[in-house]
């Protein structure tokens, strides 16, 4: 009996002792993140006979439990994945917005200056102030459609910089788990270990969305939202940052030896399926842009079908150019080829082949299966490919449009002076082949038809007038440089020069004036027309007319071969453009409205990824704070705990000396 009491008090004392231990090192990591409160677990000895009795003989540690509602922790993961996606997207959603959405002298003011500015000259087209007025403006329009493309390629630039970071530190955190599993399962009581490895899961979950099985080992199994192994005990799969690339998966039967290859980028993933057997150029193929979700359809809702040969047959894609390289057989029905004209996040299998999981939205903006779709990576993956890449895209066939409608209306016109010399400023691969296929940013522009030019003598009375008809389809550059020249034997002549810009100069004494082209042909060679360049990026004032006023075109040349004083045609055209429907991209609607649809697209963007992360972080810290009371230490409780085992540190104490006193009493009777 009173060895039985002893050991009673010497376990009860041992237990406290651990107990107030346990209770110490909560407080002292009340503030360490991550840090996952621990309990001391008890169980109740075994009871012994004694007198016929049955004698309890206290109780036993049968360890130190970390506090965790796994059940809570798997919500908590789901949540704050969604939140740490909205949270990546929203600072450079929000510096769009910002950039587009300007109350003063944003991009839709300076855009309206800019035709207000041609509207004056067309009141007053002889003014020399306010053709200096339209080059001011005509600045300041170019000036911002350049700063906004550049910020738009910074914010990408930035975007994939980031990206490649957290997959590093993804990568590192995947290790350092696998790590943590190997010293777990050879300690499973190291609850620090378990606490360190605890955060890492939702540091890591933070980045690309995870889920996680416990085994009975205490290791664990942490996949990608979406399924993919990143932690498999001590077994590692790492994430990859790759570059762009086109895969092939043909069917069994196929024989095909080509190559896909292409040219350009796009924030788009092209998948093309062969619908029909045939060589190259021959064979059909349809589109999918969401990874075979959906076909690209036409205005009916029919299947687009393509074909394509080797690069002088290629086919525009999402802004691709697409041809085949090489093939000797035929394509059969079912070949496949993904295209992935961009950087992208990959997932690394155990023999070292990569799986595309970049995240990846239809064109209903839902998240296509089998792509990454948590975590901030998704959050900047996604904002890159369906936010900044197509603004950027929208706003270069916003500058081509404009560059193409101004640049055609004034080359139809005349200025305040002659012309003795003119240069294309854009440039042709070949002059030799036709104009249709010649290399010309503009070339789909250019149609048959008639380009008219008059040249006139010392006393600038008419000397020539001649019309060179234009068929792009079977007219070369040179063809038309012979024509002018024949023409114009002596007074003008027409050359290509090194850079393969098209020259016209008049000889001493002469001056001509191009009066009519409905080929379209100076406008896509860029001979007299106020604008160079084809995108948002390179829009520039054509240096000939920003070094003479004179040189812009306002009026039209009469039925007599002479600029009457007051003309306004060109000018009248070029101001009204702004509200006149033309082609931008795949629309038909005006400059105006296509650039209010922008800046709405880009404000509803950040608004909605806004709300989302409201939403979001309700969510994740509705859930926190439910982890947070079982798990998070509290000091005020702890201090408790800590009294109440000193307390029975005390009593164990006391039970030992009550014991012994017992025993020396017991010494003493014999």
């Amino acid at each position: 009996m009173i060895n039985n009491l002893y050991n009673i008090g010497s376990t009860a004392l041992t237990n406290a002792q651990i107990s107030v231990d346990n209770a110490s090192n909560n407080i002292a990591n009340a503030d360490t993140q991550g840090y996952q409160r621990t309990e001391v677990v008890y169980e109740t000895g075994d009871s012994i006979t004694i007198n016929g009795l049955l004698i309890g003989t206290g109780a036993d540690i049968q360890g130190i439990q970390s506090q965790m509602d796994k059940f809570v922790e798997a919500q908590y993961l789901e949540t704050s994945a969604d939140l740490t996606r909205q949270s990546a997207s929203l600072p450079y959603l929000d510096q769009m917005d910002s950039l587009f959405n300007q109350t003063d002298g944003g991009l839709n003011d300076t855009m309206d200056a800019y035709w207000s500015a041609w509207n004056a000259l067309s009141t007053d087209p002889d003014s020399l102030a306010a053709r200096e007025a339209l080059l001011g403006e005509s600045g300041n329009l170019v000036y911002a459609l350049n700063s906004t493309s550049e910020q738009l390629d910074g914010m990408e630039d930035a975007i994939n910089a980031e990206a490649q970071d957290q997959i590093n530190e993804a990568n590192r955190l995947i290790e350092e788990i696998a790590t943590a599993n190997a010293g777990i399962a050879a300690y499973p009581e190291n609850n620090q270990l378990k606490s360190d490895r605890n955060q890492m899961i939702r540091e890591l979950d933070a980045l690309i969305g995870i889920d996680v099985i416990e085994d009975s080992s205490g290791q664990v199994k942490i996949l990608t939202g979406e399924g993919h192994m990143l932690v498999d005990g001590t077994e590692t799969h790492n994430l990859v940052y790759g570059m762009p690339r086109a895969t092939e998966s043909l069917t069994r039967d196929s024989f095909y030896d080509g190559e896909l290859q292409y040219s350009g980028e796009s924030s788009e993933e092209i998948l093309l399926e062969f619908t029909s057997n045939g060589a190259d150029g021959v064979a059909e193929f349809k589109v999918s842009l969401d990874g075979g979700k959906t076909w690209e359809e036409d205005e009916n809702g029919d299947t687009m079908l393509y074909t394509a040969g080797d690069e002088d047959i290629s086919v525009e894609i999402a802004g691709v150019e697409i041809w085949f390289d090489g093939g000797t057989a035929d394509h059969e029905v079912g070949d496949r080829y993904n295209l992935i004209p961009k950087t992208g996040l990959y997932w690394e299998g155990g023999d070292g082949t990569l799986k595309n999981i970049t995240p990846l939205t239809d064109a209903s903006g839902q998240d296509v299966s089998g792509r990454v779709s948590g975590g901030s990576l998704a959050g900047l993956f996604t904002t890159r490919d369906d936010n900044v890449i197509p603004t950027r895209d929208s706003l270069d066939d916003l500058s081509e449009t404009i560059i193409w409608e101004v640049n055609s209306a004034h080359t139809q016109g005349a200025g305040l002076e002659h012309h003795t010399g003119l240069t294309g400023s854009y440039s042709i691969e070949d002059s030799t082949v036709s104009l249709s296929n010649n290399g010309l940013n503009y070339a789909d522009n250019i149609q048959a038809g008639d380009m008219e030019l008059i040249t006139y003598d010392a006393n600038g009375a008419v000397s020539t007038s001649a019309i060179i008809s234009i068929d792009p389809a079977t007219d070369s550059l040179d063809d038309v440089i012979a024509d002018i020249n024949t023409a114009f034997a002596g007074e003008m002549t027409a050359s290509v020069n090194a850079d393969g810009q098209l020259q016209l100069s008049a000889t001493t004494g002469m001056s001509f004036e191009t009066t009519g082209d409905s080929s379209n042909l100076m406008a896509a060679l860029g001979v007299n027309t106020f604008f160079t360049g084809t995108d948002a990026g390179n829009i520039a004032i054509d240096s000939y007319v920003n070094e003479d006023i004179s040189h812009i075109n306002s009026s039209t040349v009469g039925s007599d071969g002479m600029v009457a004083s007051g003309n306004n045609d060109v000018a009248t055209l070029i101001s009204a453009l702004s509200g006149e429907a033309v082609s931008i991209g795949s629309q038909e609607t005006s400059l105006n409205s296509y650039l209010s649809g922008l800046v709405s697209d880009v404000g509803s963007a950040a608004y909605s990824t806004e709300l989302k992360q409201t939403y979001a972080q309700a969510s994740a810290q509705y859930y926190y704070d439910q982890q947070a009371a079982t798990s998070e230490v509290n000091v005020d409780e702890e201090l408790i705990a800590l009294t109440k085992h000193q307390q029975a540190y005390q009593a164990a104490a006391e039970i030992i000396s009550v014991t012994r006193t017992m025993m020396d009493t017991l010494l003493e009777m014999v």
